[in-house]
């Protein structure tokens, strides 16, 4: 079923590429010239949610790097092959109506917003339809070999050329100092500060240490009831005693997390299976 946006926070997730050369616009037209092109364009299905530190994070993404030098007045580098257009981003702080004017070039309908996001979001793409809808007929092209962010490493985005509907695009970009993050993280997501590092059960003092060796100072603090069995019946607080244990956290701005803590400990079970989930070690 298709998933609605009202419910989920957007999502966004790639490397931290600055630059894409030849080499990658090779090797993005190798990979698509083994895809075949769509007969028709189609809406289907999303396809996962991922929930950390309280807050639902994502709907399935087809992730998309694509930055280019910005030595060409184009903010936007679009190119047919194979049956797609395939786009790459040159300039990411471009006013958005100059994106619009380029891909209504080419006969596509499609807003393109790029906002500021975590390091595990940048440069991902999340295609919408008008009601909400995610899109997976706009692909991103991923390029062989392994990759250390929360929902891959593409190097481009495409779209079959002959697509007619009306599509909202996202894309994640690395956020200047003071921008507020569009799209809440967990600050042990896959790609994040304390991805893999065994913070559960340690008190706010121990954590706020690992936290400064990573660069990252506590916002403020939500502070769970451990009465209440509701997952929303919370605290937000300036401060917290340093002897609360962390359950979590949340990556709201640039080197700023929100944190999450408790009175009681959490289960190790439960501890595992988070750790399990995220690929990491367990003992």
């Amino acid at each position: 079923m298709n998933q609605n946006m009202d419910h989920v926070v957007t999502r966004f997730a790639a490397p931290p590429v600055t630059e894409t050369g030849e080499g990658a616009r090779e090797l993005m037209h190798a990979i698509m010239a083994t895809e075949p092109p769509p007969a028709k364009a189609r809406r289907r299905p999303n396809r996962r949610l991922a929930v950390a530190a309280g807050a639902v994070l994502t709907g399935a993404v087809m992730a998309a790097t694509w930055v280019l030098p910005t030595s060409s007045a184009s903010a936007l580098d679009i190119e047919e092959k194979n049956g797609y257009y395939v786009i790459q981003i040159k300039d990411l702080y471009a006013n958005p109506e100059i994106y619009e004017t380029q891909l209504k070039d080419h006969g596509l309908d499609v807003t393109l917003k790029v906002k500021p996001v975590t390091a595990a979001f940048e440069g991902q793409v999340f295609p919408t339809s008008p009601d909400h809808k995610y899109i997976t007929d706009i692909k991103g092209i991923y390029p062989p070999g392994p990759c250390d962010k929360l929902d891959g490493c593409a190097i481009g985005v495409k779209i079959p050329v002959g697509y007619t509907d009306t599509v909202d695009i996202r894309v994640g970009r690395k956020a200047r100092p003071g921008e507020k993050y569009t799209s809440i993280t967990s600050f042990d997501a896959k790609g994040e500060p304390m991805e893999c590092v065994p913070y559960h059960n340690k008190t706010v003092a121990e954590v706020r240490d690992l936290l400064k060796e990573r660069g990252v100072r506590i916002g403020n603090f939500v502070i769970d009831d451990p009465d209440s069995d509701d997952p929303q019946d919370f605290t937000e607080a300036s401060s917290a005693p340093d002897s609360l244990l962390v359950t979590g956290g949340a990556l709201r701005e640039p080197g700023v997390t929100s944190l999450h803590v408790s009175s009681v400990p959490t289960p190790g079970d439960v501890v595992e299976r988070r750790y399990r989930k995220n690929g990491c070690p367990t003992s």
